[in-house]
Protein backbone atom coordinates (compact mmCIF):
# COMPACT_ATOMS: atom_id res chain seq x y z
CA UNK A 1 0.00 0.00 0.00
CA UNK A 2 2.63 2.57 1.05
CA UNK A 3 6.00 2.37 -0.50
CA UNK A 4 8.40 2.85 2.47
CA UNK A 5 10.46 -0.01 3.20
CA UNK A 6 12.47 1.73 6.04
CA UNK A 7 10.52 3.36 8.84
CA UNK A 8 11.04 6.98 9.93
CA UNK A 9 12.07 7.02 13.48
CA UNK A 10 9.71 6.97 15.73
CA UNK A 11 11.74 10.22 17.32
CA UNK A 12 10.73 12.17 15.04
CA UNK A 13 7.12 12.33 15.30
CA UNK A 14 5.95 15.72 15.33
CA UNK A 15 2.99 17.40 14.59
CA UNK A 16 4.08 20.72 13.49
CA UNK A 17 3.60 20.58 9.47
CA UNK A 18 1.95 17.92 9.01
CA UNK A 19 -0.47 18.34 6.03
CA UNK A 20 -4.38 17.36 6.66
CA UNK A 21 -6.88 17.14 4.23
CA UNK A 22 -11.00 16.86 4.21
CA UNK A 23 -13.45 14.48 2.40
CA UNK A 24 -17.06 13.90 3.06
CA UNK A 25 -18.31 10.28 3.04
CA UNK A 26 -21.95 9.09 2.81
CA UNK A 27 -23.08 7.47 6.57
CA UNK A 28 -26.10 6.01 7.75
CA UNK A 29 -27.51 8.76 9.29
CA UNK A 30 -26.48 11.46 6.15
CA UNK A 31 -22.93 12.05 5.60
CA UNK A 32 -19.58 12.65 7.44
CA UNK A 33 -16.87 14.67 7.45
CA UNK A 34 -13.11 13.12 7.88
CA UNK A 35 -10.51 15.23 8.33
CA UNK A 36 -7.60 13.10 7.33
CA UNK A 37 -3.73 13.55 8.31
CA UNK A 38 -2.34 13.12 5.13
CA UNK A 39 1.43 13.40 6.50
CA UNK A 40 0.71 10.49 8.37
CA UNK A 41 1.43 8.13 5.37
CA UNK A 42 5.00 8.25 6.25
CA UNK A 43 4.14 6.44 9.81
CA UNK A 44 1.84 4.14 8.86
CA UNK A 45 2.20 0.69 9.61
CA UNK A 46 5.14 1.41 11.61
CA UNK A 47 5.98 -1.17 13.90
CA UNK A 48 6.06 1.01 16.99
CA UNK A 49 2.65 2.29 16.39
CA UNK A 50 0.70 -0.90 16.20
CA UNK A 51 -2.33 0.29 18.46
CA UNK A 52 -5.51 2.31 17.44
CA UNK A 53 -7.02 4.57 19.96
CA UNK A 54 -10.16 5.68 19.10
CA UNK A 55 -12.00 8.56 21.63
CA UNK A 56 -15.82 9.14 20.16
CA UNK A 57 -18.01 12.09 22.12
CA UNK A 58 -21.54 12.24 21.28
CA UNK A 59 -23.19 14.96 20.24
CA UNK A 60 -25.36 16.61 23.20
CA UNK A 61 -27.30 18.51 20.21
CA UNK A 62 -27.41 15.75 17.57
CA UNK A 63 -28.10 17.14 13.60
CA UNK A 64 -28.74 13.98 11.77
CA UNK A 65 -27.82 14.53 8.40
CA UNK A 66 -25.60 17.36 9.61
CA UNK A 67 -22.62 18.42 11.20
CA UNK A 68 -22.24 19.97 14.78
CA UNK A 69 -23.04 23.52 15.81
CA UNK A 70 -20.39 26.08 15.76
CA UNK A 71 -20.43 26.51 20.39
CA UNK A 72 -20.45 22.39 20.40
CA UNK A 73 -17.58 21.98 17.54
CA UNK A 74 -15.25 24.62 19.05
CA UNK A 75 -15.60 22.55 22.77
CA UNK A 76 -14.72 19.17 20.94
CA UNK A 77 -12.04 20.60 19.11
CA UNK A 78 -10.43 21.09 22.75
CA UNK A 79 -10.63 18.34 23.51
CA UNK A 80 -9.23 17.10 20.60
CA UNK A 81 -6.04 18.82 21.94
CA UNK A 82 -6.21 17.92 25.08
CA UNK A 83 -6.59 14.09 24.38
CA UNK A 84 -3.59 14.45 22.00
CA UNK A 85 -1.71 16.01 24.98
CA UNK A 86 -2.38 13.12 27.40
CA UNK A 87 -1.51 10.41 24.52
CA UNK A 88 1.55 12.06 23.72
CA UNK A 89 2.51 12.52 27.91
CA UNK A 90 2.33 8.76 28.19
CA UNK A 91 4.95 7.96 24.48
CA UNK A 92 4.95 8.34 21.26
CA UNK A 93 1.14 8.89 19.46
CA UNK A 94 0.02 10.45 16.00
CA UNK A 95 -3.51 11.60 15.47
CA UNK A 96 -4.54 10.35 12.19
CA UNK A 97 -8.01 10.86 11.66
CA UNK A 98 -10.81 13.10 12.99
CA UNK A 99 -14.63 11.66 11.93
CA UNK A 100 -17.70 14.65 12.34
CA UNK A 101 -21.29 13.27 11.85
CA UNK A 102 -24.54 15.12 12.54
CA UNK A 103 -24.50 12.82 16.21
CA UNK A 104 -20.90 12.44 17.36
CA UNK A 105 -16.96 13.39 16.75
CA UNK A 106 -14.32 11.11 16.95
CA UNK A 107 -10.65 11.23 17.05
CA UNK A 108 -8.53 8.42 16.07
CA UNK A 109 -4.65 8.01 16.78
CA UNK A 110 -2.09 5.41 16.92
CA UNK A 111 -0.13 4.82 19.84
CA UNK A 112 2.94 3.07 21.01
CA UNK A 113 2.06 2.79 24.32
CA UNK A 114 -1.40 1.19 25.08
CA UNK A 115 -1.15 0.88 28.85
CA UNK A 116 -1.98 4.60 29.79
CA UNK A 117 -4.94 4.57 27.63
CA UNK A 118 -7.50 3.15 30.10
CA UNK A 119 -6.39 5.85 32.64
CA UNK A 120 -6.39 8.67 29.75
CA UNK A 121 -9.81 7.82 29.12
CA UNK A 122 -10.87 8.21 32.96
CA UNK A 123 -8.82 11.23 33.62
CA UNK A 124 -10.84 12.86 30.39
CA UNK A 125 -13.95 11.53 31.61
CA UNK A 126 -13.68 13.12 35.09
CA UNK A 127 -12.45 16.48 33.94
CA UNK A 128 -15.22 16.84 30.95
CA UNK A 129 -18.46 17.79 32.57
CA UNK A 130 -20.01 18.88 29.26
CA UNK A 131 -19.89 15.02 27.10
CA UNK A 132 -19.56 11.72 27.25
CA UNK A 133 -16.20 10.42 25.84
CA UNK A 134 -16.03 6.95 24.98
CA UNK A 135 -13.12 5.00 23.82
CA UNK A 136 -11.72 1.89 21.88
CA UNK A 137 -8.17 0.73 21.96
CA UNK A 138 -7.65 -2.58 19.48
CA UNK A 139 -4.46 -3.39 17.68
CA UNK A 140 -4.27 -2.39 14.21
CA UNK A 141 -0.44 -2.99 12.75
CA UNK A 142 -1.44 -2.17 9.42
CA UNK A 143 -3.16 0.69 10.17
CA UNK A 144 -6.67 -0.63 8.39
CA UNK A 145 -8.77 2.15 9.86
CA UNK A 146 -6.14 4.88 8.71
CA UNK A 147 -5.71 3.07 5.29
CA UNK A 148 -9.54 2.79 4.19
CA UNK A 149 -9.74 6.78 4.34
CA UNK A 150 -6.29 8.18 2.92
CA UNK A 151 -6.42 6.17 -0.54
Amino acid sequence: MWPFKKHLPIDDLNEDGDLWSVMEAPATDGSMLVRINTTAKRWAKHPSLGIRVGFAIPLNQPSPGGVPDAFENFALNQMENKILSYLKSSGPAIHVLSITTGTFKEFVFYIKNGDSVASIHEKLRSETTSHDVQCMAVHDPKWAVYASFSK
